[in-house]
């Protein structure tokens, strides 16, 4: 089976009803396939947070100030191995979809932020 992932979350930038508060860089939204918008809580990639089964999205912060999505899904079954996804995909930050309150939302949201390769080769 193959982990491969299509990712489809596109960066959305800060929020900027936070900044204000000054807490915009604590934060950063993200928008779906479907044109939705998922707020998430940004950590560093070198200390991620264990929400296992969370929503998240590893990202890669550009030069223009940008972040890039390269790996978007549930979270692992714990921080280290969180960790090494990051490393594994270069990505300089973790960022957790943590409203998604049951687990039909969070997997709604998942499959809105990246769809594994698997599925489109079914579809075809």
């Amino acid at each position: 089976m193959s982990r491969q992932r299509i990712i489809h979350a596109f960066d959305a930038g800060p929020p900027q009803a936070l900044a204000v508060a000054g807490l915009a860089a604590r934060f950063h939204a993200w928008r779906g396939i479907s044109g939705r918008r998922y707020l998430a809580t940004v950590y560093p990639a070198s200390d991620p947070p264990a929400y296992e089964g969370a929503v998240m999205v590893l990202a890669r912060r550009e030069t223009d100030g940008t972040r890039l999505a390269v790996w978007a899904g549930r979270a692992p079954c714990s921080a280290r191995a969180l960790a090494r996804l990051a490393q594994m995909k270069r990505a300089d930050e973790v960022h957790v979809h943590l409203i998604a309150e049951n687990e039909q939302e969070r997997a709604t949201v998942a499959a809105d932020l990246a769809t594994p390769v698997q599925a489109f080769a079914t579809a075809a």
